[in-house]
């Protein structure tokens, strides 16, 4: 063979190489289509008892900081919904996102003077709704299976 031929033939060889090279360290961070669907399950429960906290909150005795407390929780728990679900292709979101801008809405609603009862019934129809629609996500995804 000639030189040209032998130059050609290792370019081609150190190409693929390098494109072999990069595909696998460019996937090497993600997570694998389980764990994916897995974190955004456990997300979605943790979301589930958040809402549940905060429609529970003792409003005879809670104060407006714990019923605060208890609104961050949900909006932190949202946050970790929203990454995860990043992760998995076609999470259905859609209704699970108009729940989350209906309680956002609420929330932003209560006046600053409100007590904790007012502001506990002005949340709750929203709080409902978005507990509902991550349970129904739950289930879509088959969730118990996934984590199982």
């Amino acid at each position: 063979m000639s030189r040209g031929w032998w130059i050609a033939v290792i370019l081609v060889a150190v190409g693929v190489g390098l494109a072999v090279l990069v595909g696998v360290l460019g996937t090497r961070n993600e997570p694998s289509k389980s764990e994916a669907v897995s974190s955004l399950c456990s997300s979605l429960t943790a979301l589930e008892g958040s809402v549940t906290t905060l429609t529970g909150i003792d409003t005879s005795t809670a104060t407006m900081a714990d019923f605060q407390a208890d609104v961050t929780a949900v909006q932190d728990d949202w946050s970790t919904v929203k990454s995860d679900a990043q992760a998995v292709q076609n999470a259905q979101m859609g209704s699970l996102d108009s729940a989350w801008d209906s309680f956002e809405s609420a929330v932003k609603s209560i006046p600053s003077d409100a007590t904790v009862q007012d502001a506990s019934n002005s949340v709750k129809q929203a709080a409902d709704q978005l507990q509902s629609e991550a349970q129904s996500t739950v289930s879509s995804m088959s969730c118990s299976s996934a984590s199982a």
